[in-house]
């Protein structure tokens, strides 16, 4: 098992001058806690537990009587003190010894529930925390120093942007090949030829990738079904949104668009409104910004071209060994994500505009993982569509 990294935690409560950071967990309800103490998922840990990291000090493990051999065996290389309560009575005198009046606390929690990411503690535990006279504030900022990518992540990463590369051309000269003999095409079979081609490729993914014909790709998690599978016609577009991993190391995750036949002037008009919005992103994106603030500026400029109400969610999602991440995303619709963009943590870019009413939904997405001087974009930017 990992070894918490307590001293990094406990210098960068003195930066930010926080007194502590107290972790709580009951029965797996702030998996970001567990994942920054390494504690595994598989533990036999079924009562609740605090670990208490003050700025300077002794950390401590307050923890149920009937897991401390289970606690014994977590913690024999922490180099912490380990204290047992047998009942709630025995809990209260516990904390108050830790957390003291006029202490500033850091907890999984977000104030109004504004990034409910990171709002992992139950109401309860906080008012439990702040009756003790403390200040708790979110651990938002905190946690990201701790989901930040490694030299090999980086290296996992790419290879899987390659087979998604493979897996992209391959959906699409399916399509030509068939539609050049005159044979139907749907998006089950073209979904199930991008399936393929990314477990050969040795990735594994969460969920089958999106194709979405026309209409379907109006819709932005459409999920091609049996009864609803769509049979490719002349004048549809072509989205295709694939992702996939190595195991353990960080997603790659990628949407491409294509067109059988002539697009509109409206469709054109909108392809156009995603590229700009994106390549903005692009343009401004970098370390040190919050995460809205690239949303703001992306979608003040598809409401300009006059699709503010068809792009439906934010503009990128934070990316790692969770395909949706638990680190700063750029959103400034579904929330406003103020987690500042780090070094070493990696988005999507991906602005959309859907209008299934006249036939069509478009998306362009591309990965950028963040370093210290500049923003490294892993996937290749499509400038033209791929047309049948």
């Amino acid at each position: 098992m990992t070894r918490p990294a307590f001293e990094n935690i406990q210098q960068l409560l003195a930066d930010q001058q926080l007194d502590g950071w107290l972790f709580y967990d009951f029965q797996g309800l702030n998996p970001l806690a567990l994942n920054v103490l390494g504690i595994p998922r598989e533990a036999h840990l079924t009562r609740r537990f605090f670990v208490w990291v003050p700025r300077a000090g002794e950390i401590t493990v307050l923890h149920n009587s009937i897991e401390g051999g289970t606690w014994k065996t977590l913690s024999q290389d922490w180099k912490v003190t380990l204290k047992a309560y047998r009942g709630h009575a025995d809990l209260q005198p516990l904390l108050e010894a830790l957390v003291k009046p006029g202490m500033k606390v850091a907890m999984e929690y977000s104030p109004m529930g504004s990034v409910p990411y990171v709002g992992r503690v139950d109401a309860g535990t906080i008012e439990r925390i702040r009756a003790l006279g403390a200040e708790v504030v979110s651990s938002a900022d905190l946690l990201q120093h701790f989901f930040k990518w490694s030299a090999e992540d980086l290296a996992s990463h790419q290879r899987a942007v390659a087979v998604l590369m493979a897996a992209k051309d391959a959906a699409f000269e399916f399509i030509r090949a068939r539609v050049k003999l005159g044979q139907e095409v749907d998006e089950l079979s073209v979904q199930s030829v991008i399936g393929e081609e990314l477990r050969r490729g040795g990735l594994q993914f969460d969920h089958p990738p999106i194709v979405g014909f026309a209409a379907h790709a109006g819709d932005p998690h459409y999920a091609p079904n049996p009864e609803g599978n769509r049979t490719l016609q002349k004048g549809d577009c072509i989205l295709l949104d694939l992702w996939g991993q190595e195991e353990g190391r960080p997603y790659a995750d990628v949407t491409w668009m294509g067109f059988y036949g002539e697009p509109s002037a409206e469709f054109m008009r909108a392809w156009e409104a995603v590229k700009g919005a994106r390549d903005l992103a692009l343009r401004d994106i970098k370390a040190g910004k919050q995460g809205w603030e690239l949303d703001f500026a992306s979608r003040q400029l598809i409401s300009e071209a006059g699709y503010a109400e068809a792009f439906t969610h934010r503009l990128g999602h934070s990316l790692g060994v969770q395909l949706h991440g638990p680190t700063a995303n750029l959103d400034d619709l579904e929330t406003r994500d103020t987690r500042t963009l780090l070094p070493h943590l990696a988005v999507t870019i991906e602005p959309g505009i859907y209008l299934p009413e006249k036939n069509f939904g478009i998306r362009s997405e591309v990965n950028v993982v963040l370093q210290e001087d500049e923003a490294l974009v892993t996937t290749p930017v499509q400038q033209d569509l791929i047309f049948i």
